[in-house]
């Protein structure tokens, strides 16, 4: 049994009646409909009517991403969180990246080296998907500007989309689509770190008949690292445009073509190091994050130009299937180049406060084009209706990805306070010399380390069915076939250019599987509408390459399997929904080193038995509590374990045992307040490892720390009426205790410890024409 398909607002309702009623009572309008309820009404005064205005909401109701199937979400056996506008817009979150506390079960891990650094269930997530088609690189997610939810499943989607580099979950962006009445939306904003954006959104039909309508949307963006170091600026800016036509070829047939640019240019300030004690054990260090940079403002760079084409052809049958065809085309483009730190502070026998500083230059690009097909719909079967979904998809890079990393040079000794109190303009070295930038070409001064060109062609057909053969119990059925042939060439490796080029090609096909059984056990009992529980198994594979012990390079994949049972609500006629979730998996051939293992293998090889194992308990809350209340609220508790045979377990980098936050909002509805809306964030973690998986603790001791309360304070004002209805004008205060939040960004000590969410203020205004 499906559940409500929309969410049934009271107050709405209320506004409704009262509206009927006032109309009713009014004699002299003369509108001869009015005459039966005028009637009905004789003999009884009328009742005072308050109306209150509708309060702007967080919960979210629909998703796609976790089945392919238009599923409520409560209906769907997986847990999924969908972010809508509203939801961002709450805590000024200007990416999936930043949207990541209103989800359990994932943490921000920095964004150095280009990557914006996500966590799923200990898992990384280097891979964005948009509008279900999965991004040709993994360096950064779209601005949510463009978007119009987020939707983002905690857990294996494999058997709906295939190979996408993280067992972890996917990040599913949808964007917005052309409008067909007319709207604009422009929008100003100013804050911390000389932050300043400027963002336009309008559209609307293009034709007398209504038939072909557009939308154009952008955003320019400039802002500062949190960074405070006398005499330096870290000007950094970020572009996007994108652009939306529709047309609706018949009722049933509309043709969407969609264009999508996106670049930045900013300092990747890249983070420190550990500090290692003179006992050997590492700890944290105990500087200004302010200051906690050890490049060259004035050579530290990167570019990034990405941008996509979608067209979108959507159909339905007369049978009321829907067939969507996809035609999606995405680029990319990034140049990085800088200083790093290497350590950790005071290891290798250098001072206390010491560590050695190298150059670091990478090149990316690639192109790739992905065809994709799919036809969804009801049908009838021992007269029940049930839901399918099926879907081909067919992908291939234009050109051979290419990365290239030059040499890294040694450049001095720099100390944990390079641009502290005493910094006169100067970068200085331990021992006084300055910190130059590199005058020429660094490819040329440097030489070229590493190529590595990658040519990928994928195919995947995925099938997923939804039964119900009772009233109260859904089934789901899924399954995907998937065959890969990829070569990766390497013409220059450690310096060294190979004739004839080094070449790997590697092939696969994989079959997975999963299941998912939703049962529901109350309908309507008290303040409680709909309550189902759910089961789910679920695989997945990484394909990966090694090389054995007769040094010959084997293609094996990592295998996942994962158990999930769950709890989901909704309450108050659909104002809120809840969610429980209990998770268990598995993580099989994991490389590890042949080394230690019964002295077997040569030098170099490898086996696949290292895994990982995870139990983790997740729970969310989302709605509007009391009129105008909303709160969105999450908990995970996580207890995962990588394990080496070589060197025992340890858990993964920045997930902390236990993890949750708040976000709730207070909106006004009446009165002269109307429309004005206060509120706060409230995350806390437990501590979590900085250092990733045995082998590094085995070498450098584990360290378990970063445990923080951050408390982030929002306000906006949205008028109701007056000279000032269409304005909404808004302010957020993040950190405002000033917590020091460190994480690992790589778990690798000697590199890549990051400040993030360093105190902020950004206040901003929008005005909107309808």
């Amino acid at each position: 049994m499906s559940s409500q398909s929309s969410i049934r607002s009271r107050y709405f309702q209320s506004l409704l009646t009262s509206t009927a009623l006032i109309s009713a009572s009014t004699v002299s309008s003369g509108v001869s409909a009015q005459e039966p309820v005028q009637q009905a009404n004789q003999g009884r005064a009328l009742e005072e009517i308050v109306v209150r205005g509708v309060a702007r909401k967080f919960r979210p109701e629909e998703q796609n991403s976790a089945t392919g199937l238009n599923m409520a979400l409560i209906d769907t056996p997986q847990s999924v969180t969908v972010i809508t506008p509203e939801m961002m817009n709450t805590i000024n979150a200007k990416s999936a990246y930043e949207a990541t506390d209103m989800v359990p079960g994932v943490q921000r891990s920095g964004f150095g080296f280009g990557f914006e650094q996500i966590v799923m269930r200990g898992i990384f997530n280097g891979t964005h998907r948009v509008n279900n088609i999965l991004l040709g690189n993994d360096l950064t997610s779209i601005d949510s500007y463009a978007a119009e939810r987020l939707e983002i499943v905690r857990g294996p989607a494999t058997v709906l989309y295939g190979v996408t580099g993280s067992f972890g979950g996917e990040i599913n962006s949808i964007l917005k689509k052309p409008l067909r009445t007319p709207r604009a939306e422009v929008g100003v904003e100013f804050g911390s770190y000389d932050t300043q954006n400027y963002s336009v959104d309008f559209g609307g039909p293009l034709n007398d008949a209504g038939t072909v309508s557009g939308r154009l949307v952008a955003k320019y963006g400039e802002y500062d690292l949190p960074l405070d170091i006398d005499g330096e600026d870290f000007p950094n800016y970020q572009f996007m445009v994108m652009g939306s036509v529709a047309w609706d070829i018949t009722p049933m047939t509309t043709l969407r073509v969609t264009h999508f640019h996106q670049e930045r240019n900013m300092d990747p300030w890249d983070g420190g190091a550990l500090v290692e004690n003179p006992d050997g054990t590492l700890a944290m260090p105990d500087t200004d994050p302010e200051q906690w940079y050890f490049s060259h403002p004035d050579q530290s760079k990167e570019t990034l130009d990405m941008q996509f084409g979608i067209i979108e052809l959507e159909h339905q049958l007369a049978s009321g299937w829907n067939s969507t065809t996809q035609l999606a085309w995405n680029k990319y483009d990034e140049d990085l180049s800088y200083f790093y730190p290497f350590g950790p502070f005071g290891a290798y026998s250098l001072g206390d406060d010491e560590i050695y500083i190298y150059t670091y230059d990478v090149e990316r690009d690639g192109e790739e084009l992905t065809l994709r097909q799919s036809l969804g719909g009801d049908f009838d079967l021992f007269d029940k209706n049930h839901e399918f979904f099926l879907a081909v998809e067919y992908s291939d890079n234009q050109e051979p990805d290419r990365f290239q990393l030059l040499n890294s040079a040694f450049q001095g000794f720099g100390t944990i306070d390079m641009y502290g109190d005493g910094y006169d303009g100067q970068p200085r070295f331990a021992d006084g010399s300055e910190f130059n930038p590199i005058a020429g070409n660094r490819e040329e001064i440097f030489g070229v380390r590493q190529v590595l060109l990658d040519e990928t062609e994928d195919l995947l057909l995925s099938a997923q069915v939804l039964l119900n053969p009772t009233e109260r119990l859904q089934l789901m059925l899924g399954v995907l076939y998937q065959k890969n042939n990829s070569s990766t060439t390497v013409p220059i490796n450690s310096g060294v250019v190979n004739n004839p080029p080094e070449v790997t090609r590697v092939g696969f096909e994989e079959e997975v599987y999963r299941f998912g059984a939703t049962y529901d056990i109350v309908d309507n009992l008290g303040f409680i509408d709909d309550a189902r529980v759910y089961y789910s198994y679920s695989e997945g594979f990484e394909p990966q390459t090694f090389n054995d012990a007769d040094g010959n390079t084997v293609s094996a994949p990592q295998q996942m399997e994962q158990h999930e049972i769950g709890l989901k609500t909704e309450m108050f006629d659909g104002a809120v929904a809840t969610s429980l979730a209990l998770y268990d998996y598995e993580i099989t051939n994991i490389q590890v080193s042949s080394a230690f293992l019964g002295s077997f293998g040569g030098f170099g090889s490898t086996v696949l038995e290292g895994l990982q194992e995870a139990t983790g308990f997740e729970a969310e809350i989302i709605g509007e509590i009391l009129p105008g209340w909303n709160v969105s609220a999450n908990y995970a508790w996580s207890d995962i374990d990588i394990v080496d045979p070589n060197s025992g377990s340890a858990p993964p980098r920045t997930t902390p045992e236990h993890s949750g936050a708040i976000i709730t909002t207070y909106e006004f509805l009446e009165g002269s307040m109307a429309g004005l809306r206060i509120g706060a964030t409230l995350k806390i973690s437990g501590d979590y490892s900085f250092i990733d998986g045995p082998t590094n603790v085995g070498r450098f001791g584990a360290l378990e720390d970063g445990a923080h309360e951050r408390v982030d304070l929002h306000a906006s004002y949205a008028p109701r009426s007056g000279r000032l209805e269409n304005f909404e004008f808004y302010a957020n205060f993040n950190n405002v205790f000033d917590e020091d939040i460190l994480v690992a960004k790589q778990g690798n000590p000697g590199y890549g410890i990051m400040f993030i969410d360093q105190q902020r203020m950004t206040v901003g205004m929008r005005y909107i024409f309808e």
